[in-house]
């Protein structure tokens, strides 16, 4: 099985440091990709059915189509909000630099469970709601729009739905919870033939901005961003609390980052797109953000998904009125 995947935003940023202010990325021996280098893909996997403090990820699930004319698969990952409607990315069903339409919904599967290689529900796409200035505005995370709506042709079985944090007032510097099902079979031992298993992997958030606004037939659609970085065990990877700032960096906003590794810190990688972003509130893990991408090169040399990677979500409060519209 060949798969393809949707790129993250890749835009040359602004160099807006001097030469004594570059941080040092960790060393080759330490390189690793989307996951500590000190622990393995199935202390991740095995972090989704864990009975301690931190979400349900039951509602997290798999898309698969592939483009009429096209041999290789595209995935993505998304949120049940509820039975019958899906909570992803855009770019995961039309990036104009691909693609000259929307994929048809009829093209697309949705994998229900932790192992899409053998799924406990496969259902079918209704329809798809791209967030209104996305066609027009088709750029990531830039402009804060890469938040799409799906509707599934009958609902999910046997699935509480995942709810929203729809507050202004996430908590920087708390720990979140990601969960997706980026493609991992570059790995020792994992088999490139075969869909990853959903993992999750746990970080502290970095930042968050708001006032990024979008505008079509009169309207004005306001968006925000949240962020984190990939800290390395040795802290020498903090890149949200090191000195450079790259262009697509400064529309995260300032703020500082610790350089603690938690222990199953991590950064997203390629297929996770669309998936979730918890944050506990009043005791309860709601989705908070839609995984957009990543900034290119944090650091200088910086390798995609490696130590000082920054995954960056698409802050779900700026678009609660939105959402609720289209699947009142």
């Amino acid at each position: 099985m060949k798969i393809k995947f949707i790129p993250y935003v890749l835009l040359f940023p602004i160099l807006l440091y001097s030469c004594s202010d570059i941080e040092q990325i960790e060393p080759a021996e330490y390189e690793t990709f989307g996951i500590r280098h000190d622990r393995t893909l199935t202390d991740y996997e095995a972090a989704i059915t864990s009975t301690t403090d931190r979400p349900d990820f039951g509602p997290v699930v798999m898309f698969s189509y592939t483009i009429a004319g096209k041999s290789d698969e595209y995935i993505g990952s998304g949120t049940l909000i509820t039975p019958n409607w899906i909570l992803t990315a855009d770019h995961n069903f039309y990036e104009k630099e691909d693609q000259k339409n929307p994929v048809n919904p009829a093209d697309i599967s949705v994998y229900i469970g932790n192992d899409p290689n053998s799924p406990e529900q496969t259902l079918s796409v209704e329809q798809i709601f791209f967030h209104p200035t996305w066609i027009q505005n088709n750029m990531d995370f830039v402009y804060a729009n890469d938040l799409c709506l799906v509707k599934l042709k009958t609902a999910a079985k046997n699935m509480t739905p995942a709810q929203l944090y729809t507050s202004t007032e996430e908590p920087i510097g708390n720990k979140v919870w990601y969960a997706g099902f980026g493609d991992y079979s570059r790995l020792k031992g994992q088999n490139p033939d075969f869909y990853s298993k959903k993992h999750a992997l746990e970080n502290v958030l970095d930042r968050k901005a708001t006032g990024i606004v979008t505008r079509i037939n009169g309207i004005t659609y306001n968006g925000g961003l949240l962020a984190f970085d990939f800290d390395s065990p040795s802290g020498k990877s903090n890149t949200l609390g090191d000195n450079y700032v790259g262009e697509d960096e400064a529309l995260l906003g300032p703020g500082s980052s610790a350089a603690t590794a938690l222990n199953l810190e991590g950064a997203t990688v390629p297929g996770d797109s669309g998936g979730p972003l918890f944050i506990k509130d009043n005791g309860v893990w709601k989705v908070a953000g839609v995984l957009s991408g990543g900034v290119p090169e944090p650091v200088v040399g910086q390798k995609d998904s490696n130590y000082g990677d920054i995954s960056v979500f698409i802050r779900v409060s700026n678009s609660k009125a939105w959402i609720s519209e289209v699947i009142k």
